[in-house]
């Protein structure tokens, strides 16, 4: 690792290669967080935060060396290294970092990833992504960062919610009935021409022209009350604020279920 003569968590005491105490449970911890859901960098800035050194010429920690710790076998004792984890455990960070790999998509490929730095717990607290086997590809797994409780929804149901509802804030207003001169006229002929119904061929050709008259003043019908649903999600309410103002600020996951909130 870099800046370091020697393996973190490691020192040499009486001329032989031995664990340090300090060291070893902050190795301990990232194994803990990375296995928690927490990603290379979020573990990284968390040992920053908490003021713990990776080396005195380099402090700083960041998810390379993260990452390395994690994928190094001699902390589970190989090459003659003092083991400060099984063997077992091991593997089995091993494995999660090979799901993870593996079922890595591309966030253009998968447009639910494009919303993952707005999804936020019920509490506030943002929304991790987790890891783990025999997991859906089609579904997100997530872990509030701040009170620790777990949510999963499908791609489908998220994307759906959010085109859904920012489509409705979309919506332009929609102008009433409003009837014309023509239409007025024509139901004050119709009313006379029922008071004296002489002739009712000519009454009910009035009739049939007032109703063709009052549907030309119908509003037309607008695309979004025909589509309940949008087919995608429309992602310029991401970022900048629209003309109409409408940003997406965050959206809030529960039991399955999206709400979308504007800035």
């Amino acid at each position: 690792m870099t800046n370091r003569k020697i393996l973190y968590g490691y020192q040499i005491q009486r001329g032989e290669l031995v664990i340090q105490p300090q060291e070893a449970v902050t190795v301990r911890r990232v194994i803990t967080l990375y296995m928690d859901g927490l990603s290379y960098q979020k573990i990284a800035n968390t040992l920053n935060a908490d003021g713990i050194p990776f080396s005195e010429e380099a402090p700083l920690w960041n998810k390379h060396k993260v990452k390395r710790l994690l994928e190094n076998p001699r902390y589970a004792g190989a090459d003659g290294y003092p083991a400060i984890i099984d063997s077992s455990d091991f593997q089995s960070i091993q494995r999660t970092i090979r799901s993870k790999t593996e079922g890595y998509v591309k966030a253009e490929q998968r447009p639910a990833l494009q919303l993952k730095e707005y999804l936020r717990c019920t509490c506030g607290g943002q929304l991790l992504r987790t890891a783990g086997r025999n997991r859906r590809k089609d579904t997100l797994y997530l872990k509030c960062g701040t009170c620790g409780k777990q949510f999963k929804i499908l791609d489908s149901d998220l994307l759906s919610e959010v085109s859904k509802q920012t489509a409705e804030h979309d919506k332009p207003f929609k102008e009433g009935y409003l009837p014309s001169a023509d239409t007025l006229r024509l139901a004050n002929a119709i009313n006379r021409g029922l008071e004296r119904p002489e002739q009712p061929e000519d009454v009910v050709k009035l009739i049939l022209q007032g109703v063709s008259a009052r549907y030309d003043c119908c509003p037309a019908p607008m695309e979004s009350d025909t589509f309940n649903r949008p087919a995608e999600v429309d992602f310029k309410h991401f970022g900048q604020a629209t003309q109409a103002g409408l940003a997406v600020s965050h959206i809030t996951i529960s039991d399955g279920t999206a709400i979308v909130h504007f800035k």
